[in-house]
């Protein structure tokens, strides 16, 4: 292969004759008879065109080398490894003598010691590697110095470290591959020949890199000895590439949008503060800090104010004797004698004395540290005559902290477009053609002048003709680097400066499209997930990860797109230029590859690259296009791939199996994209750190998922609805879990006993349901920070927020927003950030919110507090800053400034019925802003008064922000009636779809018009059958939805317009969606009263309505459809069963669907129809639903067990033993108890009570089944405490589990029966439960005489021995007088049998 066979491109370091590299000042760090490995770039079989022509003046220059070669399962096919064997010398090959930057090797050493880390978790038996603890522990230790030598010397761009760079990155990647290549092969099938022989080759390959670490350490260890002995590193640094130019530059730039900026810096440069004072101007690279500093320096106003005026540049490398000489050359005080001054203390002194005593200004422009000033901060006098200091910098680090930067802003539309007419035409003006598009380039570079002036002088110079300008706007960016390279090369620096730690987190900037808003908290997530971020003691990664963000912003290679209502960053993003540099280097880097549009997938650039982002739709056509040699060594290239990110409908990447090609994948991003069932189940992404995806429906996580994805930190699913597996508790990597929806079950005891599950690193958790929100499951995610819960349904357990002491921020939004959320919980102490969304809590609970100590935003939005009144207490709300009331039915709000002591920004949205801003809000000193967005003219006009007071007390920063005023008043008109009606009366087509649409806007504001209905309505009956106008009619078809929605008033006008045989009549309309809001309208009226519900069974809308229940209706039709069929079928009374008996087997059948909506209104629909109904109940166990219902009761939705559960209680009298014995075997009594332990309503906690009792009365087998389930403590706990409905449902399942054998029976005294058996006693009004009580008390004392007769208890009854001692005897007395005849004959017969006593021995009640 290397002689003349055709190899992948590579590159090659060689040695060559030592004459050679003494001509050309060659610096070699490898010493003779070292190993070089050979880097893919160009083709081998070139290998010595070059290197002889560069030696051709000396043929006597030999190149001598010996090749070994790697394991062919490294990361590239093969490598190869060169010895140089006489000579200490190196080029590289491709442009001779000139090093190839490596900017990764640290992110790159820093994700492979993390691999270590990981594979030496001795549990992970599928993860492992023949690696041994004490290689992996040298390993570390090596890798640990060489981070620390990257570190420390990051700044020397010498040849020798950016060759040991690239090696040291190479190397890393090269030992990533190999390690992550075996671990995703022990998942796979393979022999064991197979695996002996992947083991000897790991073992080889894992010699070889061994080696070459230790070399690279070797060299390493060198260059510091070396650096140390020679003192370089203090001293004489060869630091970053420098600006050539120290001269100040010209003022003659024109300033386009900088005037209020030159207007400030001069007032701050002059204003009569007699000390010295520092005004740092701060920007990214090209936004024109230098040319703001130079017009302010060449301001007449400010050469008359200061005596003296220096100048200079100070770039990358602060050289100190050259700052000196051109600050004394600015101000005209270099003398000859001064340059030829060698000590630096001289110059010094010469500069201070020319500066003593005077007025001056001095600017230091483009400065990279602190270093330049800290080190000319005494020469510097402070006369206290004001004096200056200006200096421009890209980075605030460089700036005194004590000092107030100027921060330079981007140029707005209009100044972007005068600069570059300016650039372009100087004083003519624009063509009129070339207007329109000339400001399409303008907007497209950003309101960067950089890119303004460099675009500026190539248009001025190209042919202005509307097609090019047309192609310019298209290809701005590109356009700008290849006209003005030193454009790129000014970006270049600001990267080439960064430290190592953030080189990375920089270029991964450019994974995101253009223009994308980053949200701050998904950027985080991806670099823990790549291991960009360095562990640091006492700190979690995210905020190692924040406080690198906030690194990057303060050097402007980031910027701020907004914050978050705390403050805090909560989008990012990046300018395009300086995107184009992270696509360029990365690149370079084979950080990531973009395949896009103009990108093929194909191009040089992919080949091994770690980071592809794909447009999926190119990806597939371009693979279909290709024949299979081309996609076979595409997809080679693919092995290597760790993070793949998908901008698009995201299916064509697996629907064709390509995701099988990607085996060492930590990131896999399909989040922006739909994906038709991502088959979760099949990958097996054992690397994967994030995984992110999104599609319609719901999805059932695999038990498999932590063999398979052990190391996943995110999972984010966007679907409405996910089920997670019990196994999800053995993933302890989990950070972060982000769904639309999900059930999260409650983690049981691992078999291994003593073993808990805790996810002690989860930190974000949402959304959750209700369902999922337990004691039992917060205590095992104690670490959470940000929780986002959905509350489902009435009859839900009330969560419990327990345990999570470190939970700052909290999301409650109520899905089921006719009922309000129970405030019968506590929030954690540390909460700082809550979230109500449509809770109706009433606003006498606002203290428990008020009361939380550090609360510091509240959002209340969708009625999340109802009520007309809010009238806060004193001492509440200690530390709020921000309040959010959107869409709040609010009126009054009695507060004044001592409610809300700390407040900051108020923002009111849509609270149209609230009057006015309570006037006490200003004397509220701490106020900065009020938004108000859809308010009410009088709440307007306080908030004008607010900021009329606040400036009264010299608020001069607070401001009124007035987004839009209450726009249903603009909608509605001076004369409402008259103007709708008259629309709607109009013949012309448009007036009456804007009148529809106007009438449907005004209902979204308004519950009722009463005086507009009855003249609308009518008309919309005609809209409906106008088939020629389907807009008209699907307009008309939603504004009779949303009327129906309103109110009972309105629906009862609806129907006495005769609405009812229309929308009947629309059900089998071919238009889909007037099909689906008729069914809407249909669904609201039967849920509104029995007397609509009848009515509209009396136009046979079941005939039509059953129609749609097959398979070829689309989803959203089937759940209206069922919702409505679930209304028909409710009420008190039921509809007659002759009126419904035809939907008995559609509703059977319908939930045996899989869509959670469906299955549950046909559940509602079945307990409805199943309650003491006995034909109904009769069809319904006839059509073999109980099975099905019983499975029901195991899914995780409320929604979906909770009328599953009624129907069995309906039901369960009907069925036979065979069916009963389902409820065992499917494991549903599991279940029951869950639902007797935890705090349900009485209505669900009877249910289940009665279920249990049928299910032991049908067959006593079933009695040990109940007592092996646990079920026996909590129903005695519940007959001893609960309410009396329960009381009574336990007492009748005790007495019929007292029918079981004397073993089974003993058990039920042992868990303490008695004494509430015998309290219920006294219950002299409730014949039942006194009557379930005594037989339960005879059985268990018929078990207490056989164990007398048997001689086990020393002939006495113990049981009657029990039962007298807890008083029961007495009540058993008491109760021969009772008014039932029965009661009197069961406890003449037990005090007979078991106390020898009769009707004589009767005490007094009263006991």
């Amino acid at each position: 292969m290397f002689e003349g066979g055709e190899s992948k491109s590579c590159s090659v370091v060689i040695g060559v004759g030592k004459a050679l590299v003494e001509e050309q000042k060659i610096v070699n760090p490898y010493p003779a008879n070292d190993t070089v490995l050979l880097q893919p770039s160009v083709s081998v079989n070139r290998l010595f065109d070059p290197i002889s022509t560069f030696i051709s003046p000396n043929r006597n220059h030999r190149t001598l080398i010996r090749r070994t070669t790697l394991s062919s399962s490294s990361r590239r096919g093969r490598s190869f490894y060169f010895y140089f064997l006489n000579y200490p010398f190196a080029v590289q090959f491709g442009v001779i003598a000139t090093l190839e930057k490596s900017k990764m090797a640290y992110a790159t050493v820093l994700s492979l010691n993390q691999i270590l880390e990981q594979i030496s978790n001795p549990c992970l038996e599928q993860h492992q590697t023949p690696l041994q603890d004490q290689q992996i522990k040298s390993l570390q230790e090596k890798l640990s110095f060489l981070l620390d030598f990257l570190d420390n010397y990051w700044q020397r761009r010498s040849e020798e470290v950016q060759c040991l760079e690239r090696e040291i990155r190479d190397t890393a990647y090269e030992f990533e591959d190999i390690i992550e290549s075996y671990i995703s092969k022990n998942f796979g099938q393979e022999g064991f020949q197979e695996r002996q022989m992947r083991y000897q080759t790991f073992c080889k390959n894992l010699e070889i890199i061994a080696d070459e670490i230790d070399s690279i350490k070797t060299k390493a260890a060198k260059l510091k000895e070396l650096w140390r002995a020679t003192g370089l590193h203090q001293s004489q640094r060869t630091s970053l590439p420098t600006s050539p130019s120290r001269i100040a530059p010209s003022s003659n730039n024109a300033m386009f949008g900088f005037h209020n900026d030159l207007i400030q810096i001069m007032d701050r440069l002059t204003r009569d503060k007699p000390d010295l004072r520092i005004i740092p101007i701060i920007g990214m690279g090209g936004i024109g800090k230098t040319t703001l500093a130079k017009n302010v320096y060449d301001h007449q106003q400010i050469a008359l104010h200061f005596d003296r005026r220096a100048w200079v540049s100070i770039s990358q490398e602060y050289r100190e004797r050259e700052v000196l000489l051109n600050l004394l050359d600015s101000m005209k005080q270099l003398s000859a004698e001064m340059r030829q001054e060698k000590s630096t203390e001289k110059l010094k002194e010469y500069l201070y004395k020319s500066l003593k005593g005077r007025r001056y200004l001095v600017v230091l422009d483009d400065v990279w540290n602190s270093e330049a000033y800290d080190a000319l901060r005494n020469i510097f006098p402070d006369d206290g005559i004001g004096s200056r200091i200006m200096l421009t910098t890209r980075l605030l680090s460089a700036v005194d902290s004590q000092s107030s930067p100027h921060h330079m802003q981007f140029l707005n539309e209009t100044d972007s477009w005068n600069l570059l007419l300016q650039k372009v035409f100087g004083e003519d003006c624009c063509p009129l053609e070339l207007e329109e598009v000339g400001k399409e380039i303008a907007g497209n570079c950003k309101g960067l002048p950089l890119s303004l002036v460099v675009m500026g002088g190539h248009l001025s110079k190209a042919n202005r003709t509307k097609y090019h300008w047309e192609y310019v706007a298209e290809n701005v960016r590109s356009i700008v680097t290849a006209t003005d390279a030193n454009s790129l090369e000014i970006l270049s620096l600001s990267y080439d400066y960064l430290p190592h730690h953030l080189k990375a987190c920089f270029l991964y900037m450019g994974v995101f499209p253009e223009d994308d808003e980053i949200l701050v908290s998904k950027l985080i997530k991806l670099w823990a997930a790549e291991g960009f971020l360095k562990p640091v003691s006492g700190k979690t990664l995210e905020e190692v990860a924040e406080e690198y963000l906030g690194d990057l912003i303060s050097r402007n290679l980031i910027l701020i797109r907004y914050k978050s209502s705390s403050g805090k960053i909560r989008a990012c993003g990046i300018h395009d230029l300086l995107r184009d540099l992270c696509l360029r280097k990365a690149q370079d880097e084979k950080f990531f590859h973009v395949i896009g549009k103009d990108v093929k997938i194909f191009a040089e650039g992919i080949k091994y690259s770690r980071r592809i982002c794909i447009n999926p739709d190119i990806f597939h056509k371009e693979l279909s296009n290709c024949d299979n040699s081309n996609v076979n060594l595409f997809m080679e290239f693919m092995q290597l791939v760790r993070s793949i990110f998908c901008y698009g409908f995201a299916s064509e990447i697996y629907e064709s199996g390509y995701g099988n090609f990607f085996p060492l994948l930590r990131v896999l991003d399909l989040a922006k994209g739909k994906v038709d069932g991502f088959p979760i189940g099949e990958i097996k992404l054992v690397h994967s750190r994030y995984l992110a995806f999104s599609f319609d429906g719901k999805i059932s996580i695999p038990k498999t998922l932590p063999v398979f994805l052990w190391y996943l930190q995110t999972l984010i699913v966007d679907c409405k609805e996910v089920h997670l597996p019990e196994e999800i508790w053995r993933m302890p990597q989990l950070r972060h879990l982000l769904f639309g929806m999900c059930y999260l079950p409650c983690p049981t005891k691992s078999p291994i006993d003593g073993e808990n599950f805790v996810l002690g690193n989860l930190l974000t958790l949402s959304k959750v349901s209700s369902s999922s929100c337990t004691k039992e499951v917060f205590e095992r995610v104690p670490n959470l920070k940000k929780l986002g819960i959905l509350t489902e349904l009435l009859e839900m357990t009330p969560f419990s927020l327990d345990n999570l002491p470190r939970l700052e921020n909290l999301k409650i939004r109520n899905e089921y927003k006719r009922v309000s959320i129970p405030m019968n919980f506590t929030f954690p102490p540390n909460i700082k950030k809550l979230t109500l969304d449509g809770c109706r809590i009433p606003w006498k609970h606002m203290t428990i919110v008020g009361s939380m100590p550090n609360l510091e935003v509240l959002k209340l939005l969708h009625n999340a507090f109802e009520g007309p009144v809010w009238e806060p207490t004193e001492g509440e709300f200690c530390k709020l800053k921000y309040l959010l009331l959107h869409d709040i039915d609010l009126a009054q709000w009695r507060a004044d400034n001592t409610h809300f002591p700390r407040l900051d920004c108020l923002v009111l949205m849509e609270c149209f019925k609230l009057e006015e801003i309570p006037c006490s809000f200003g004397d509220m000193l701490t106020l900065e802003i009020i938004v108000l967005d859809d308010a009410i003219p009088s709440a307007v006009t306080s908030s004008e008064k607010i900021k009329e007071e606040q400036k009264d007390w010299g608020n001069d920063s607070f401001h009124v922000s007035v987004l839009d005023v209450f726009h249903f008043s603009r909608l509605l008109g001076e004369d409402p009636e008259t103007e709708i009606i008259a629309k709607f009366l109009s013949n012309d087509d448009t007036l009456q779809l804007e009148a529809t649409t106007q009438f449907c806007e005004i209902l979204s504001y308004v519950s009722s018009m009463e005086e507009v209905l009855s003249g609308v309505v009518p008309r919309l009956f005609e809209f409906l059958d106008r088939d020629d106008y389907p807009q008209l009619q699907c307009e008309t078809a939603l504004c009779l939805t949303i009327i129906s929605n309103c109110s009972s008033d309105n629906i009862n006008a609806l129907i006495d317009h005769g609405a009812v045989p229309i929308l009947v009549s629309l059900l089998s309309s071919p238009n889909e969606y007037l099909c689906e809001q008729a069914l809407e309208v249909l669904g609201t009226f039967a849920d509104d009263s029995t007397e609509s519900r009848d009515l509209v069974l009396s136009y046979g809308v079941l005939m039509p309505l059953l129609t749609k229940f097959n398979d070829k209706t689309k989803l959203s039709i089937m759940r209206k459809a069922t919702r409505t069929l679930s209304n028909l079928c409710r009420g008190n009374p039921l509809p007659r069963f002759e009126q419904v008996k035809s939907a008995l087997l559609p509703l059977v059948c319908l939930i045996h669907t899989d869509d959670t909506e469906v299955i549950s209104y046909a559940c509602f629909a079945l307990s409805d129809l199943t309650f003491e109904t006995e034909d109904t109940i009769q069809v319904v166990i006839d059509a073999g639903v109980f099975p099905r219902l019983v499975e029901l009761l195991l899914y995780p939705s409320p929604f979906v067990w909770i009328p599953a559960l009624y129907t069995i209680g309906n039901t369960i009298c009907s069925v036979d033993d065979i069916q009963i014995q389902v409820i065992v075997d499917n494991r549903a009594l599991s279940f029951l108890l869950n639902l007797l332990t935890r705090d349900y309503k009485n209505e669900i906690k009877s249910a289940t009570i009665w279920i249990i009792a049928k299910t032991v009365e049908w067959t006593k087998n079933n009695i040990q089944a109940i007592i092996e389930a646990g079920i026996i403590s909590p129903l005695v706990q519940l007959l001893q405490n609960a309410e009396f409905d329960i009381q009574e449902a336990a007492a009748f399942a005790l007495c019929v589990m007292t029918e079981g054998t004397n073993e089974q029976i003993k058990f039920l005294v042992h868990e303490g029966c008695i004494n509430p058996l015998c309290d219920l006693l006294y219950s002299l009004n409730e014949v039942d439960i006194i009557k379930y009580c005594l037989i339960g008390l005879e059985n268990i004392l018929k078990v207490g005489e056989a164990e007398k007769n048997q001689g086990n208890t020393d002939d006495v009854n113990v049981f009657a021995q029990m039962i007298d001692d807890v008083g029961g005897l007495r009540k058993i007395k008491n109760l021969q007088a009772h008014d039932d005849n029965e009661i009197c004959e069961k406890t003449g017969g037990i005090l007979e049998t078991y106390w020898q006593e009769g009707d004589d021995e009767q005490l007094p009640s009263g006991d």
